[in-house]
């Protein structure tokens, strides 16, 4: 059985971008995991994944796309305003 994999012919750094798409590049906040419960108290797993948003930032010198989590993308817009 042969499987399609889209990031086969993609570069290394689109493939890691793809796995770590849920992970704030700044803070390093990524998803926690528990259980939903029910009424009758039983227990399926489930994941929280951080509310985060691609952006452009300078790093370096250059711009780069990074993933951002919301209360850093607050914390850079009032370091930035200041």
């Amino acid at each position: 059985m042969v499987r399609f994999d889209s990031t086969q012919n993609a570069s290394p750094s689109q493939k890691e971008a793809k796995h770590l798409a849920g992970k704030c590049d700044i803070c390093g906040k990524g998803p926690q995991f528990g259980h939903n419960v029910s009424h009758s108290k039983r227990r399926t797993n489930r994941a929280w994944q951080p509310n985060t948003h691609t952006t452009r930032m300078m790093v370096g010198g250059q711009l780069k796309r990074v993933s951002v989590c919301t209360r850093c993308l607050r914390t850079q817009l009032r370091k930035a305003s200041a």
